[in-house]
């Protein structure tokens, strides 16, 4: 919300603000600090201003989507007949009516679909020409296959994007330099790449920032972020995936012990309007054949009676979203979607408008 904005910017009292034009290929910028007076944040039922920027969710799915490869189960075998069940992964489209301009969040392997879906997201955006910039610029979370694998559609294969500014934490930057076949995409300029730290806040407009913070999960390539969105009316936090929130509790961040003002998930709640967060499971052993402990996610069971003390202001704020093909919340009304339902909080869905 605004003043738990307030509060975290607080905390990043001497950060450096990089600017999205201009800034250098490796993350500098210009150093200025996001401060001032700002609003209370408007109730979600509440109409924005039609020129306020605003997110499209591209998609509420684990890696895998729904339906996933090679799934005969009922939950996939359902979205196959019925395309209203279908679920793409995980993304959101930030627009800015206001100058036309737009930012995606994670590029997944449904980014033709999404951007599709996308079309005509700003209504005052010009598609002119042959090949029109899709984006004006790329926030990944991390480098697993759901969050970065639609990059191949950028490369000369296929679209072709020229300097896409491409905002990745430095060890992410590093991988995509030395591996093929994402560093051909640097190497031929078609990403620029832009560093991130939770100490760096990206000014897009001088009331629409973008700032992240440091999570624990498995980091075979990449660290993983979160991002917190500071919008002129709304905050919105994007934290799609995590390990168990008590490994979070327990975790320090290397190299920067403050991540940001955040180390812990209620501080992040407590710092936005809206927080969509990691739900990929709705409890254990729903995988059948394997080992949960291998993919560590906090159950929406957990998540439940973790949040449970949480006001109801607080509790309203949350949806869940990175849903896997098995978890039963993805299916509306279903036993486990009530759940959800009736203890405060919601399932994302594909489709779903927030404005800032």
């Amino acid at each position: 919300m605004r003043t738990g904005g307030l509060l975290v910017i607080g905390l990043l009292a001497t950060a450096a603000t990089a600017l999205l034009h201009g800034c250098a290929a490796d993350g500098a910028g210009g150093a200025s600090v996001a401060s001032g007076e700002e609003p209370v944040a408007a109730p979600l039922d509440e109409p924005l201003p039609s020129q306020a920027p605003y997110v499209v969710v591209l998609g509420t799915a684990q890696d895998g989507g729904l339906p996933h490869l090679g799934c005969e189960r009922d939950c996939c075998s359902e979205a196959r007949r019925d395309p209203a069940r279908a679920r793409r992964v995980t993304s959101l489209l930030m627009c800015d009516p206001r100058d036309g301009r737009r930012w995606l969040f994670d590029c997944t392997p449904d980014l033709r679909a999404q951007m599709e879906l996308g079309r005509g997201h700003p209504a005052t955006r010009e598609m002119e020409g042959p090949r029109p910039p899709l984006l004006d610029g790329l926030f990944l979370t991390h480098a697993h296959m759901g969050h970065y694998g639609g990059l191949l559609e950028l490369g000369r294969e296929a679209y072709a994007v020229k300097e896409l500014p491409t905002f990745v934490t430095p060890r992410f930057a590093a991988f995509l330099r030395a591996n093929g076949p994402w560093k051909l995409l640097v190497e031929e300029q078609r990403l620029m790449l832009r560093e991130l730290d939770p100490g760096i806040v990206i000014e897009l407009a001088p009331d629409l920032r973008v700032r992240c913070f440091r999570v624990p999960h498995r980091d075979e390539f990449s660290d993983t972020v979160g991002f917190l969105i500071d919008g002129p009316n709304r905050d919105l936090l994007y934290l799609p995936d995590i390990d168990k929130w008590e490994a979070f509790d327990a975790w320090t961040p290397p190299d920067d012990p403050a991540n940001g003002g955040i180390r812990s998930i209620e501080q992040a709640i407590a710092a936005v309007d809206i927080a969509l967060i990691d739900g990929c499971f709705f409890a254990d052993g729903e995988i059948a054949g394997r080992s949960m402990k291998e993919i560590p996610h906090p159950f929406i069971r957990e998540s439940l009676e973790r949040f449970a003390p949480l006001p109801a202001a607080e509790r309203e704020k949350l949806f869940f979203t990175h849903l896997n093909h098995t978890n039963a919340a993805a299916t509306v009304d279903s036993p486990a979607w009530q759940a959800v339902v009736g203890a405060g909080m919601h399932v994302l869905d594909d489709g779903r408008t927030f404005g800032l």
